[in-house]
């Protein structure tokens, strides 16, 4: 390894010799990487979502609604819901969201009952307090996630929907969705939206041991004959049925993503046997003076190794850093998949980029190591 990090030097200066063929090359596995590294961010945001959503907890929605906005439920059904066995808390929650369909600007309201919130969600507040949000009518409790898309601080008063509000607190939760939303007094956000009475749905929190689907079952069964039917749902399979279209969506840019690596792999696999090409007679000199064929194929394959690294550092680089400076959520009925950096990112496609240089290199190193010797130093 020692020997071959000799090198370097010489690999370097090789690819500088064609400066335009090694900078077109760096630029185009950069910018497939880059698509690589975006598609894996997003698929997974939904892989995050999914696993924060596995929580025994029930969703009571509307029955046939095709949006949030059109769930309408009356209050005393928390009463009728709290009744039944198995449940251990109920909270009535009515939901503002500003468009039902896919969009980059989620902002989603959640009206509740201040004294029933920590009950059921488990909240970590990142700073301000749930006491001073209790005490206001015009408070809100805003999601760390969407705190930072809009560079909300406690104390500003900022719009938020269909209502003007004072940020009493910034939250953090592992519960599915909650980085995304704000919560604000049920009875701010009735009037607000003219919904006093009514709730979009009841999030039912179970005591441990209750079987989830009996007791869905069940809370379906009492409202079945009542004013407005119920369909009652985990919270695991509310958020799938709610993102099944993205995760489909995300499915085929995974393709994307994987025939983006393929194109990385034959443009770096283009260059570098050119380059090997171009100096057969230099390799045959290099071999006459003793550099064995193991080593030979290490030296040739270094440039392509190199240039993968250096293309997958920009294009994985640049997608992460601008995510990280500009947060991105996709927001789908209501809740957020989050285009949020990882470590596990950046890491895959680094090695996916040394995979590619290498992998690419093999043809070209297998031709100069097998090229007669005679031949070479005769075009030399």
């Amino acid at each position: 390894m020692r020997e071959l990090l000799a090198f370097l030097p010489y690999a370097v200066r090789t690819a500088m010799r064609a400066r335009t063929r090694s900078l077109l090359t760096v630029l185009g596995a950069a910018l497939a990487l880059a698509l690589f590294a975006f598609v894996r961010t997003v698929d997974a945001g939904v892989q995050h979502l999914a696993r924060a959503a596995d929580r025994p907890l029930l969703v009571v929605f509307q029955d046939s609604r095709f949006c949030p906005l059109t769930s309408e439920l009356p209050l005393r059904y928390a009463d009728t819901i709290r009744a039944l066995p198995g449940i251990a808390g109920v909270l009535p929650t009515l939901v503002f969201i500003n468009s039902c369909r896919s969009n980059l600007d989620l902002v989603t309201l959640h009206g509740v009952e201040p004294d029933r919130l920590e009950a059921t969600y488990d909240l970590r507040v990142l700073d301000g307090s749930v006491a001073e949000w209790r005490a206001r009518s015009d408070g809100a409790l805003v999601g760390e996630r969407l705190a930072a898309r809009r560079g909300l601080q406690v104390g500003q008063r900022v719009r938020l929907g269909d209502m003007d509000v004072q940020v009493s607190g910034i939250v953090r939760s592992e519960v599915a969705g909650i980085d995304n939303l704000a919560f604000v007094p049920l009875t701010q956000l009735g009037l607000a939206r003219k919904r006093q009475g009514s709730a979009t749905q009841f999030l039912v929190k179970l005591q441990d041991g209750a079987d989830s689907k009996q007791v869905a079952a069940a809370i379906d069964a009492a409202f079945r004959t009542d004013q407005a039917r119920t369909d009652t749902k985990g919270m695991q399979a509310f958020v799938a049925a709610a993102v099944a279209e993205i995760a489909q969506v995300v499915e085929f840019a995974r393709w994307l993503g994987y025939l983006a690596v393929l194109v990385v792999v034959l443009v770096l696999a283009n260059t570098v046997f050119i380059s090997a090409q171009s100096r057969s007679g230099e390799l045959a000199v290099l071999e006459t003076v003793g550099l064995v064929k193991s080593r030979l194929m290490a030296l040739v394959a270094l440039e392509g190794l190199g240039l993968g690294i250096v293309g997958g550092a920009l294009g994985v680089g640049g997608v992460l850093t601008l995510l990280a400076l500009h947060p991105v959520t996709l927001g789908i009925e209501g809740h957020g998949i989050d285009l949020a950096p990882t470590v596990r990112v950046a890491i895959d496609g680094m090695l996916t980029a040394a995979l590619c240089g290498t992998l690419a290199s093999l043809p070209a190193a297998f031709a100069a190591a097998s090229r007669p010797l005679s031949l070479a130093v005769k075009e030399e």
